[in-house]
């Protein structure tokens, strides 16, 4: 095996990439929360493959300097990383925002369905309370689409029929308690562990995609090149540089009380 087939392997990390992009993306819903989160995680959890292919590539040039097939390879993968490297950078509010909508939708919904639950169990105790007999009890829940009574159930007095009854939406209730119970609060906090998780992965692949990229022109990666930028700002340069003047500090601190003095 030549250093050569690593370029074809590295094509095939980012198809297979490519590939299970494309399939999260239909059915296209942009403004939809769940298509965004959904979107999210696919990208996330491949993101691994082009990554590798982008590390194979520097490994090959590494070992052949001199091989312009691999250069070249290399030279347009490394440019590709620049906009991976923006786009999980970009990506990072993105998952965010859809994190929390996607949160509070899926609260809401199962609210509604509780909700929904609990006025139609009111209305089969409405109906049973309101019945004079097991045909006008057997009528009145075909009417709102309730349970239906059989022979067996007909057959019973209707005291005994509707105390069977309370009795299974006596049980209904406490399970729709639990449920409810069981909701999601409804501040942000739920959503949180998911969202940060996210969060620290879309800042590790964007500074993992920029320590390999590169713009035309320059031989510096993208992350040499924003820390370079970072360190002209004199509060970067101010913290880069206070350890060095506390060690100094010390030192001058021990000489004073030896009793020493500067040369």
């Amino acid at each position: 095996m030549t250093l050569r087939s690593i370029a074809p392997l590295a094509l095939v990390l980012v198809v297979l990439f490519a590939t299970v992009v494309a399939g999260a993306l239909f059915p296209l819903q942009p403004l939809d929360p769940q298509w965004q989160w959904r979107l999210t995680a696919v990208l996330l959890n491949s993101a691994p493959l082009p990554l590798l292919a982008l590390a194979l590539l520097q490994f090959a040039v590494v070992l052949e300097p001199a091989d312009p097939f691999l250069l070249q390879r290399h030279r347009t993968y490394s440019r590709l990383a620049v906009a991976a490297a923006i786009g999980f950078l970009l990506l990072l509010p993105l998952q965010i925002s859809a994190g929390l909508r996607q949160h509070r939708s899926h609260g809401n919904a199962q609210l509604s369905r509780i909700n929904a639950a609990e006025r139609r169990l009111q209305a089969l105790r409405q109906a049973t309370d309101q019945a004079s007999s097991n045909t006008d009890l057997n009528n009145r829940l075909r009417s709102i689409q309730g349970p239906v009574l059989g022979p067996a159930d007909l057959a019973n007095p209707t005291p005994v029929l509707k105390a069977q009854l309370r009795t299974i939406f006596d049980r209904a209730q406490l399970q729709i308690a639990r449920e409810r119970a069981s909701l999601p609060s409804a501040g942000t906090s739920a959503a949180l562990p998911d969202v940060l998780r996210n969060a620290i992965a879309c800042l590790a692949l964007a500074t993992g995609f920029a320590a390999f990229a590169r713009r035309p022109g320059t031989e510096l990666s993208l992350l040499q090149e924003s820390k370079d930028i970072l360190y002209r700002f004199p509060l970067a340069s101010r913290i880069n540089r206070a350890p060095f003047r506390r060690q100094l500090s010390e030192e001058d601190y021990l000489r004073q009380i030896r009793g020493e003095d500067d040369e």
